[in-house]
């Protein structure tokens, strides 16, 4: 495509999106509003349509609301900044920093080998066992660098394996990394943006919800990423094909390779004292209900001023900190600056957007106004069924859609009709962030679809076969999860509409 066909599409996308926010302020229900509220509805459409369509790159419509709320009166140029920004950031720049740190040293290649030497050399037990090191990466590194780490493993032990074998394990390995890095994301914060959002978007839109920590999401999630990690790893090698049990032999020449790696070096040591040190933090700043007993917090120890002050993101960038002073074994210190330049700086700002199009509808009251109209319906269906039709919806959706676009425009839109029909704010909310991370039919639904996809050992058709069993299969697990076992282990009662949930 030449550069003035190029930018004929492009300004033809965005025109197309100004004239749809245009109409959209004149429908019914929109029209009659107040200029405020009809003109962040305008905006947070604009923006919408710039994500999904790719008008303009994630991170520069991400900076729309800071450009068109001021332009058209709706807030004050200081004032919508101050709402791009937001701990939840800062947290994620932190666990961004960590995960570069593994990266440089390499110390992911070594998570993943020394779990495939546990597993052996069959070919079912090494699908699971790279699922399973993909979704505890991911768990701490973003799913898009899981994916590209692994990949490159992944196709070095199909290259070196016979056709036959080769033919049977490809697609059930290859779909098996990019769903299980999908998923594994759901089991911190950090793991993936959606978590973050949900997040931030609790304390922008309720101040006065309890906070969830980084060890209690994980102690809420981490059953749900292994069981449907095993779910998806038992579709993929029994109803996808039959991947064979017994030993390979072109798997057990490798595995003696694998087996032969050097001892660690002091720099490597280092960087993973340091992210043990960050994760153990982050585990036991608050107190962790496992069920059968209570495990106190450190943040109990400290003097309440303090601790009511810390957060998790002060222990990531507690973290960060000490990876730029901690010296090398050759000279010089483990991170330099320049070393951040490929961080997910368009991640940051694309959340940041999110917070902003919340609060200018919030602020405005088109929150209200949405609520209402969705107050209706949702008083009509069971709790159950209306958590599962949120997450057979947002799945599908975000086959399409950027799955922290999806929640950054769903949220405010979930917690506004959920107060407004006297449920509980996170009965929809969460099992829809969690769903936003359950898109598994098309290479764009998530960058790990596509990082897969690319490598051109897989059909089209073979991921929407998968997928599609994958995606109703998720409806089911993410409700029965979510209500039976996440929101008890946060200390929710998502069937009780709590004091706090009150809109500013």
């Amino acid at each position: 495509m030449g550069r003035t066909t190029l930018f004929q599409s492009k300004f033809s996308l965005l025109a197309g999106g100004i004239l749809v926010a245009w109409g959209a302020t004149l429908a019914p229900g929109l029209a009659t509003l107040a200029w405020e509220p009809k003109a962040a509805a305008g905006v947070a459409i604009l923006t919408f349509w710039c994500w999904i369509t790719g008008a303009l790159p994630l991170p520069v419509a991400s900076l729309l609301p800071a450009l068109c709320l001021p332009l058209l009166g709706v807030a004050s140029a200081g004032t919508v900044a101050s709402w791009y920004f937001h701990d939840i950031l800062l947290l994620l720049l932190g666990g961004f920093v960590l995960a570069l740190a593994l990266q440089k040293e390499d110390l992911h290649r070594r998570f993943a080998f020394r779990i495939l030497r546990t597993l052996g050399a069959r070919p079912r037990r090494l699908v699971l066992g790279f699922m399973a090191v993909a979704a505890f990466l991911s768990m701490f590194l973003s799913n898009t660098a899981t994916a590209l780490l692994l990949l490159p493993v992944a196709l070095a032990i199909l290259d070196r394996m016979e056709k036959e074998e080769q033919a049977k394990l490809a697609v059930p390995l290859l779909l098996g990394l990019a769903y299980a890095c999908s998923i594994g994301g759901t089991a911190t914060p950090v793991g993936t943006a959606p978590n973050a959002v949900l997040l931030g978007q609790i304390q922008a839109h309720f101040p006065q919800a309890p906070a969830i920590s980084f060890g209690q999401w994980f102690v809420g999630a981490l059953p749900f990423v292994g069981f449907f990690v095993v779910l998806v790893w038992w579709v993929l090698t029994r109803w996808m094909g039959s991947v064979p049990a017994e030993p390979s032999p072109s798997l057990s020449r490798m595995m003696e390779e694998i087996t032969s790696l050097p001892r660690r070096t002091r720099n490597q040591n280092r960087v993973l004292v340091v992210f043990l040190g960050v994760v153990f933090l982050w585990l036991t700043r608050r107190e962790l209900d496992l069920g059968i007993f209570t495990l106190p917090g450190w943040g109990n120890l400290l003097p309440p001023v303090v601790a009511l002050g810390i957060t998790d993101s002060t222990v990531a960038l507690f973290g960060m900190v000490i990876l730029f002073l901690l010296p090398r074994s050759e000279g010089g210190v483990m991170l330099e600056w320049r070393d951040c330049r490929e961080l997910p700086w368009g991640v940051l700002l694309l959340m940041g957007g999110g917070f902003a199009i919340a609060h200018s509808m919030d602020e405005t009251g088109l929150s209200r106004v949405v609520g209402d109209a969705l107050a209706g319906p949702l008083q009509v269906l069971p709790p159950v069924a209306m958590v599962a039709l949120t997450v057979l919806g947002v799945t599908f959706l975000t086959e399409m859609t950027s799955n922290t676009a999806t929640v950054n425009v769903l949220l405010p839109l979930l917690f506004s009709s959920s107060v407004a029909a006297g449920i509980h704010p996170l009965l929809l909310a969460l099992p829809a962030t969690f769903a936003a991370s359950c898109a598994f039919m098309l290479p764009a639904a998530t960058p790990p679809n596509a990082i897969l996809f690319s490598s051109g050992r897989l059909k089209m058709a073979e991921m929407v076969k998968a997928g599609l069993v994958l995606n109703l299969l998720s409806c089911i697990v993410v409700t029965l999860f979510v209500l039976a076992w996440t929101a008890p282990r946060w200390g929710l009662d998502l069937f009780t509409f709590p004091s706090w949930a009150t809109l500013p």
